[in-house]
């Protein structure tokens, strides 16, 4: 694939050539990520918007049942990079005991206030390196959408290794970048070449192959992946194609969402199943890696 020159090719996927520096992001994310509603972060949600994130968190503990034997009442859970508190709330009812952490507080503010007991205001690095030395474990740790913002994504990834329980889960979410479908939709002329760099937001660009490899040379095995909803199917079709006119772009998401929970409360297994294996043909706009340390 003919790649953009804001990028380049690093230990087998593609990061940004001119990376913000760490004071940039924490300024970045600590007063205008939440705030101005960067990334998949809203001011305001509707219940079927809620009713969506519901869903994805069911899917995601589907998957780690499969993993590990149910039920996950009484495991910890550690989500790194809480956000606005969606996976913290979901696993602590289901009974869990949770912990999150993230650079910003304001959107766990707004949205799960409740939360904040179990919520630290940190720069992420920090406060694994402190969990590490506490030899503190999780059962369950949560990085849905971070490892793509972030300036090193194998030191991440080791540190979430360290403080991992034995036979833990490690889930990893990332966007599903430089993909088999993502070629060929600018072979069809349908996108324009690398639309999906989003500068400061994403500073490496994963995809099943590439974060696999990763992932193994870092002595992890991925249980599994489970993709999300292939949004850009959307491209294919000019009169919905959101690249070309972004005003569409609500409407694909709408659509998105209504698709995910008719089919989320039609049949959970059934449809965990058909994600799972669009997870195995890398074929979603996102995919989730469920993780643990491979045995000596």
């Amino acid at each position: 694939m003919k790649t953009s020159d804001k990028v380049k090719l690093i230990n087998g996927y593609y990061q940004l050539k001119n990376k913000p520096s760490k004071d940039e992001l924490t300024e970045y994310y600590k007063t205008k990520y939440y705030q101005e509603s960067k990334g998949p972060y809203q001011q305001d949600y509707s219940d079927k918007e809620l009713t969506y994130i519901h869903n994805t968190l069911r899917r995601i503990h589907r998957c780690c049942e499969y993993i590990s034997p149910p039920p996950l009442a009484g495991k910890s859970f550690l989500d790194v990079g809480c956000g606005e508190g969606w996976a913290l709330k979901y696993f602590q009812k289901i009974g869990c005991h949770v912990n999150g952490v993230d650079f910003s507080s304001y959107g766990i503010k707004k949205f799960n206030p409740e939360l904040l007991a179990w919520f630290t205001e940190e720069d992420i690095f920090e406060f694994l390196d402190k969990e590490i030395r506490r030899s503190h474990k999780y059962d369950i740790i949560n990085l849905m959408n971070i490892i793509e913002h972030v300036l090193d994504p194998e030191n991440l990834l080791l540190s979430l290794k360290n403080i991992l329980s034995p036979d833990g889960i490690l889930i990893v979410v990332f966007p599903n970048d430089y993909s088999p479908f993502q070629e060929k939709l600018l072979d069809l002329g349908k996108t324009e070449e690398n639309s999906w760099i989003a500068i400061p937001d994403h500073i490496s660009y994963f995809n099943k192959e590439s974060f696999s490899a990763l992932a193994q040379s870092l002595d992890f095995s991925i249980e599994l992946i489970l993709a999300d909803f292939p949004i850009d199917i959307f491209l294919i079709n000019d009169f919905s194609n959101y690249v070309k006119d972004p005003a569409k772009g609500k409407q694909a998401h709408l659509s998105r969402i209504e698709i995910m929970n008719f089919l989320s409360e039609l049949n959970l297994d059934l449809t965990v199943d058909v994600f799972l294996n669009f997870g195995k043909m890398g074929f979603g706009r996102g995919l989730t890696a469920f993780m643990k340390v491979q045995e000596a």
